[in-house]
């Protein structure tokens, strides 16, 4: 791309305010909850709804990826994505307010995402949350349980992932290279990923890859919050996030941000320790 192209300008420079950032996960880390929080915010201005998968959406390549060269079309991507999701005059109107997306399987989908994303808002900064992997592993296979109403153990839900890690090459793999290309046919195979989508240094690695590429430096671009620094710090882990972000300093107000817990019972020590190692 040429950027300076597409670059906003003049009358559409509040484009660069929506998304500011994106909350990207790890999906079960506290992105609702973290969300919740920068809703208090002041000049922080809500998007259509919560977790807008704009760049997931089935109709993403239908509509704004050329057949052809398979590049991204980012004029017509970029005026749905503000028709549909953002409050333009809002923004408009006050130029210190900024928007953002909080859609969890932006993070995991790090083969295919970071590059569309990055071609139709290369100003957007990432704000992610990172829980214990081990333990986002368990309350996501709580929670599909409950959305569900599948009955199956822990360790049974995450043999078909570990099945699948290890057949697209991934668990093999002992260059970058082959990871990348692995995690690329995992993503093409996979569906809810369990374990996956808590194996977090190639996410990272791709998507400071491809900011990179877009000529920002990652480390000033992404900012990273632990979910258990979070629950032992609100206050100080948000005031951090809104440092990254330009914003005021502001105290939460006393509400409930937590999402419970979707735990019926503890791991199995011996499952615990096998995912550890």
């Amino acid at each position: 791309l040429n950027f300076d192209k597409w670059w906003p300008e003049f009358d559409n420079e509040f484009y660069f305010r929506a998304p500011y950032f994106l909350l990207p996960g790890a999906k079960k880390s506290g992105t609702t909850s973290l969300a919740m929080m920068l809703y208090q915010h002041p000049l922080t201005q809500a998007a259509r709804t919560k977790e807008l998968q704009f760049f997931m959406n089935k109709n993403f390549r239908t509509h704004f990826v050329n057949n052809v060269t398979r590049k991204t079309l980012v004029g017509p991507a970029r005026q749905k994505m503000y028709d549909m999701d953002y409050k333009a005059v809002a923004l408009r109107s006050y130029p210190e307010l900024i928007s953002f997306d909080a859609t969890p399987g932006y993070l995991f989908y790090s083969s295919m995402l970071p590059h569309r994303i990055l071609c139709v808002a290369p100003w957007v900064k990432l704000l992610v949350i990172l829980r214990n992997p081990v333990d986002r592993a368990y309350s996501n296979h709580a929670y599909a349980m409950r959305v569900t109403g599948m009955k199956m153990t822990f360790e049974r839900y995450i043999q078909y992932d570990l099945m699948d890690l290890k057949n697209s090459g991934f668990l093999n793999a002992t260059t970058e290279e082959e990871e990348d290309e692995a995690w690329s046919r995992y993503l093409g195979m996979v569906t809810e990923g369990p374990i996956g989508r808590s194996i977090y240094f190639i996410q990272l690695r791709q998507w400071s890859r491809a900011i990179a590429d877009v000529g920002r430096d990652p480390e000033g671009q992404i900012h990273i919050v632990r979910t258990e620094d979070m629950e032992k710090d609100e206050q100080g882990e948000y005031n951090k996030a809104l440092d990254f972000l330009g914003l005021p300093q502001v105290p939460l107000k006393r509400e409930e941000h937590r999402v419970k817990s979707d735990y019926e019972s503890d791991m199995k020590p011996e499952t615990r320790k096998m995912l550890e190692e």
